[in-house]
């Protein structure tokens, strides 16, 4: 029995190669290795069940969330918020040790019916941590506190998976092979995101068709066509702007930079030569952006490639009024809706982007729901692990990332790094 097909369609204004079958090939061999763990998830029903009977469990105490978390910890979930339109359903997401920040947060929640949810892999991410402890103290002043907190980290390792054991606080596992960048779909994403009525079977049903039409189709899946449009402009465009036409997936597109940036800037290939590679994503709102950015995009330097992403309007959406007939720059928009607007403009920037020699890829979601987001996320996964394997790099490591946590714990006197 299938999953379904695809609803995600990718197109581009030039042509592009097939991904070549060593890389697919490679690919498979690192799932076989255990290194894809993120290709499991739509499949790991258990997880599934542990995570919606925590939701469960939680709701009964807690009519609001607070998830401490940042980077992979948090721009997931946020993007599953916001495309999902819960900004109001009572989960907050804070990844910034922000003082001031924290004190607002903390003025607006009743701290007897509330949950604090901390996500860290590692169990000591310096910022989550510090926000976390901060909170904890918090609720402390509540009946039952420990009751109500929650650890998503890993299953075995860590002072946080240490700290969850001694304080017997309810918690959910990160799999291992999961690195955080590629969590969303574990309950790094879908635990806060189940407490915000959001479709996690839906989420995860849309992810398992995206795998079957990769493992099924190969080089002519949704995913590897992805990878393999991305690459034909990698080397020659070094920026790379994404840019949806619906507010409600900025934050999707702020996921992506991380997930295209962390993943596929790396100083050495797989064979350890140096080599210095990367795209930098930018993550842009159309239309705002198109109002801001455009203007360097169609005549600044030609270093830019641009994926264009778009959802059809709502139907049943209220029409702009008329009765301005006079007025000839605005009367054109009579009985016409925003989104007619909106994507209109989607179409007139590309146009002008291909009219320039700007390479422009299109991604179209054909309706924004949990099934349609699921596709998108797990489509990039993918797409960006062939990217890696296909330019001989790690897509899975982070190594320039730790100079910067060794100098911040230097800076906080940790223990063992003041050198």
């Amino acid at each position: 029995m299938t999953a379904g097909t695809p609803l995600l369609d990718y197109r581009t204004s030039y042509d592009f190669r097939p991904l070549p079958e060593k890389v697919l090939k490679r690919f498979n061999t690192w799932i076989e290795d255990g290194k894809l763990g993120f290709m499991e998830l739509p499949f790991d029903k258990a997880l599934l069940h542990d995570t919606l009977e925590l939701v469960h469990d939680i709701n009964n105490s807690s009519d609001r969330m607070i998830v401490c978390g940042i980077g992979g910890s948090s721009l997931g979930l946020r993007a599953l918020l916001s495309a999902m339109d819960r900004s109001q359903s009572g989960v907050s997401v804070v990844d910034s040790p922000d003082s001031r920040m924290l004190a607002e947060l903390v003025s607006r929640c009743n701290p007897d019916s509330t949950a604090l949810t901390v996500i860290t892999k590692s169990g000591g991410t310096a910022e989550t941590m510090a926000i976390f402890l901060t909170l904890y103290q918090w609720l402390l002043d509540s009946e039952d506190a420990d009751s109500r907190v929650i650890a998503i980290t890993d299953p075995q390792k860590g002072d946080l998976r240490k700290l969850a054991r001694d304080r017997a606080w309810n918690s959910l596992p990160v799999p291992p092979s999961v690195g955080g960048r590629f969590s969303v779909l574990s309950p790094v994403g879908l635990f806060p995101a189940a407490f915000a009525v959001i479709d996690i079977k839906s989420l995860l049903h849309a992810a398992e068709v995206i795998t079957e039409d990769f493992s099924k189709n190969g080089a002519d899946s949704v995913a590897a066509r992805i990878a393999a449009g991305y690459l034909h402009n990698f080397n020659s465009y070094p920026v790379h702007v994404f840019f949806p036409y619906d507010d409600r997936l900025f934050d999707t597109a702020l996921w992506f930079a991380q997930l295209w940036a962390e993943s596929l800037g790396k100083k050495t290939d797989l064979s350890g030569n140096e080599v210095f590679i990367g795209q930098t994503p930018l993550a842009c709102r159309g239309p705002a952006d198109q109002h801001s950015l455009v203007q360097l995009f169609t005549e600044g330097p030609r270093d830019k490639t641009v994926t264009v992403l778009t959802t059809p309007g709502e139907s049943g959406a209220v029409r702009i009024p008329g009765g301005f007939e006079d007025y000839p720059s605005i009367a054109y928009l009579e009985g016409r809706t925003p989104d007619e607007l909106r994507l209109a403009e989607a179409q007139a920037v590309g146009a002008a982007l291909e009219e320039v020699g700007i390479p422009v890829s299109y991604l179209e979601m054909l309706t924004l729901d949990s099934r349609s987001l699921g596709e998108l996320l797990m489509s990039l996964e993918i797409a960006t692990v062939l990217a890696g394997l296909a330019l001989n790099i790690n897509p899975l490591d982070q190594p320039g990332v730790e100079r910067c946590k060794v100098l911040i714990y230097k800076a906080m006197n940790r223990p063992g790094y003041n050198i």
